[in-house]
């Protein structure tokens, strides 16, 4: 028995060692395929993705460069790509531009004056129309600008959009995706002053369960809903004072069933919406001038 004993806790210690030669491969595999580098860490208080359409523009991007030594970057590249989204790709009006080399930020230029360096960018409308050869006709709300930064160390690597985890691009601490949309956006304008009008419909034609639009003229909110049936009309003024409009659909409990229409008081029809109409955000394309 005893002999027994003694050959079960051999084979146990033989397998006990094999396993953890094999743990151990399998972390140094890990590790020789993993390399450590230089992250940025953004910090939306001081980011703006939106250029704006027809009036002053200023994107910003500010990052922190956490870097493990903090000696390692020699510079951050940035490079940027124009996406026209209102033409097919074959399209000859299209106007997207590949991307290109903006500008070249080196390392004695960051902000040290905090805990980590501080990567600060920011382009105009104007700068943004001279380096693409581009006009504020050649663009409208929905297009795109992408930036992507090229972290450059002192040894030659380079960190970007594309070799980064999802710990770094997308995890909690660094929000660090390399890469960033700016979107292009219309800034509101004067409406159409007079008597607008909106057709409500419900398909089960048990009204709009709780779902309102709210329309607000220069921050003054008001709520419409159809508390029952299929169909309602309804108005409302803007005056000759107002300076903006804003039209904003408020979910209910069955927006499958909501449709409605918003027609100016220039017999434009504004808004053509449902069904399950988007909530919670602009309905008026503010780049679709035909709302004034």
């Amino acid at each position: 028995m005893k002999t027994l004993i003694n050959k079960i806790s051999f084979i146990a210690t033989l397998v006990l060692i094999i396993g953890c030669s094999d743990t151990e491969k399998t972390i140094d595999e890990v590790f020789d395929g993993t390399t450590r580098g230089t992250a940025l860490k953004t910090i939306p208080e001081q980011t703006s993705l939106e250029f704006n359409v027809g009036g002053e523009s200023l994107v910003t991007i500010s990052a922190q460069v956490i870097d493990q030594r903090g000696q390692d970057v020699d510079r951050i590249d940035v490079y940027m790509s124009f996406v026209d989204n209102q033409t097919e790709s074959d399209d000859p009006a299209n106007n997207s531009i590949d991307e290109e080399l903006f500008t070249t930020v080196p390392a004695s230029a960051l902000d040290s004056s905090g805990d980590y360096p501080v990567f600060n960018f920011q382009f105009t409308g104007d700068e943004f129309n001279s380096f693409f050869g581009l006009t504020g006709t050649d663009y409208t709300g929905g297009d795109r600008i992408n930036v992507r930064l090229a972290l450059v160390m002192n040894d030659g690597r380079v960190f970007t959009s594309d070799n980064v985890n999802n710990v770094v691009s997308g995890g909690a601490f660094y929000r660090s995706p390399f890469q960033y949309n700016v979107n292009f956006v219309c800034p509101a304008d004067t409406p159409a002053s007079g008597t607008w009008t909106i057709e409500m419909q419900d398909s089960w034609g048990d009204g709009w369960n709780g779902g309102e639009l709210i329309v607000s003229i220069d921050g003054n909110e008001t709520s419409y809903t159809m508390e029952s049936g299929s169909t309602l009309t309804q108005t409302f003024d803007v005056p000759t004072s107002a300076g903006t409009i804003s039209i904003v659909y408020s979910a209910g409990s069955y927006d499958s069933e909501v449709t409605f229409q918003i027609t100016a008081s220039n017999g434009n029809t504004i808004i053509d919406a449902g069904p399950n109409p988007p909530a919670g955000i602009e309905l008026i394309n503010y780049c679709n001038r035909n709302y004034q």
